[in-house]
């Protein structure tokens, strides 16, 4: 019990406890409870969330890495442990799986935060070893330097979350994969490849026809050059005048939070307010009880009213509290946004990774009003941390 109290305090300070090195990382040779870059298998690490972000799948990166004989962590570790002596190295696992794959994905160590107590043993005298629940992991942030940033790898999680279609003839994505939506109903845009020319339509309309919902029948060449367009003018604006143009998209986008959070706080002090008003009537009452100004019975009626009046008050001061909180963190910060436009200050065409980075969603809406050639439809472009522009 002392020796897993012991560890579990280590543990809690961010040192490292494991008896080798995880995958992409090595122990300080000055301090084995603090990891350091392997320059090795950091670029291969990284190179896993590059390509889940641009739409492959699991499978599909496992192979990636099989075709290039690309030693899986087992087999890596077992090469660095090899004795030349001993005669030719011979990978003994062989191969990249999607669990590897996926277990790498979604490993917050890669981002800079240690992840421990996974897993216990149910007692030192068996060899018994039990998975922890998530909820009894012990993780530390920012106890050594990632290979991906925060936010990339919060990219990476919300891509996970859903799958991405990959083009038959190539087995890799298409690059609007999983970004463009139908307005009205929500159900992602199919894509069609046909000799008229590339188009997306509904896929609730293809699935159930009008009863389900429009075409909305857009060509893809239309659907890239407006999209490439509007990248590349928000990228001139920004290059034009930056403060200018970050101040603008603040002013547009945190209006409607900025409102909300006035009209907090204001309640707040309100209550706040209240809050001191009815502690100095139960001062007073206490005092008029002393005296004998108020008599026993009235006292403890009263002090009822005004004890209950106060938990409502505190009650709804938390409450106002954590909404507060709750407002600030979604005021947008448009730095992350700019810090990814500046990647791209000369766009000439998009490719997936461009998507995935600068964009939220697409989503195409048609006015039911006009049909044909005459049918009005409008794009919108939602990109991350700001939104539409």
């Amino acid at each position: 019990m002392k020796i897993r109290s012991s560890l579990q305090a280590k543990a809690r300070r961010g040192e490292y406890l494991g008896s080798c090195d995880p995958y992409g990382y090595l122990r300080n040779p000055k301090d084995k409870h603090r990891l350091v870059i392997n320059p090795e298998t950091a670029p291969i690490v990284k190179r896993i969330f590059e390509l889940c972000a641009s739409g492959y799948s699991l499978k599909k990166i496992a192979d990636i890495y099989n075709s290039e004989g690309i030693l899986c962590p087992a087999d890596y570790d077992d090469f660095r442990n090899h004795d030349p002596q001993a005669g030719e190295f011979k990978p003994k696992y062989n191969k990249w799986h999607q669990a590897t794959v996926r277990f790498i994905l979604v490993n917050p160590m890669f981002a800079g935060h240690m992840v421990q107590c996974r897993k216990r043993s149910l007692s030192y005298r068996t060899q018994k070893i039990v998975l922890n629940a998530k909820e009894d992991w012990i993780i530390v942030k920012n106890t050594h330097e990632p290979i991906v940033s925060e936010d990339f790898f919060n990219q990476v999680q919300a891509t996970l979350k859903g799958r991405a279609r990959p083009i038959k003839s190539t087995g890799e994505p298409h690059i609007f994969t999983k970004l463009f939506f139908c307005a009205e109903c929500g159900r992602t845009m199919a894509h069609h490849k046909k000799d008229k020319g590339d188009y997306f339509s509904c896929g609730k309309y293809r699935a159930e026809g009008l009863d389900g919902c429009s075409s909305h029948f857009i060509f893809y060449n239309h659907v890239y050059e407006i999209v490439l367009q509007d990248i590349q003018r928000n990228v001139e604006i920004l290059q034009s005048d930056e403060e200018t143009a970050v101040k603008d998209i603040m002013k547009a986008k945190n209006a409607n939070v900025e409102t909300m959070l006035a009209t907090s706080k204001k309640e707040l002090a309100k209550a706040q307010k209240q809050q001191i008003e009815t502690i100095g009537k139960i001062k007073k009452m206490y005092e008029d009880n002393m005296t004998g100004k108020l008599p026993d019975d009235l006292f403890a009626t009263f002090l009822q009213d005004y004890e209950n009046e106060k938990n409502a008050l505190n009650n709804s001061v938390k409450s106002l509290e954590r909404e507060i909180v709750s407002l600030e963190g979604k005021k947008i910060d448009v730095s992350h946004f700019i810090n990814a436009v500046k990647k791209y200050t000369s766009v000439e065409k998009l490719d997936r990774q461009i998507l995935t980075e600068l964009v939220e969603k697409i989503t195409v809406s048609e006015d039911k009003g006009t049909f044909g050639r005459n049918r009005k439809q409008t794009l919108t472009i939602y990109y991350k941390f700001v939104g539409a522009l």
